[in-house]
């Protein structure tokens, strides 16, 4: 049985937003990401690892039109200020800490996103 779980964020400026996400062993999960209306422009992307040494799985390539990268998928859809992050065929190692990014001349504006990978139904 596969499962889908959205989740909606909101990147604010200062102020850091985390949240934890559950996915199914074979399914997948979709994270939607918001950010302010002055950021359209900046490139979009998800990392895994801790900030400091973050590895990205996937970055915009260009806006509003989907980018796949292996099982990660991503779209910036600057109409409605979000980008979503699509990740299927989810085993356990998919499991631990990732970011939602935005780039940034100063500091990116980023969400932690701890995900959890179970097997079984």
């Amino acid at each position: 049985m596969k499962i889908i779980l959205t989740f909606t964020l909101l990147m604010i400026p200062g102020v850091v937003i985390s949240m934890r996400v559950t996915g199914y062993s074979g399914g997948g999960v979709t994270i939607t990401c918001g950010y302010d209306g002055g950021y359209r422009a900046n490139e979009k992307y998800f990392c895994k690892g801790q900030w400091s040494t973050c590895t990205d799985q996937i970055k915009t390539k260009e806006k509003n039109k989907w980018v796949q990268q292996d099982r990660f998928s991503l779209y910036d859809d600057t109409t409605s200020r979000v980008f979503t992050v699509t990740i299927r065929e989810l085993s356990e190692r998919d499991s631990g800490i990732y970011y939602c990014g935005t780039e940034l001349y100063g500091p990116d504006l980023y969400t932690k996103v701890d995900l959890k990978v179970i097997t079984g139904e």
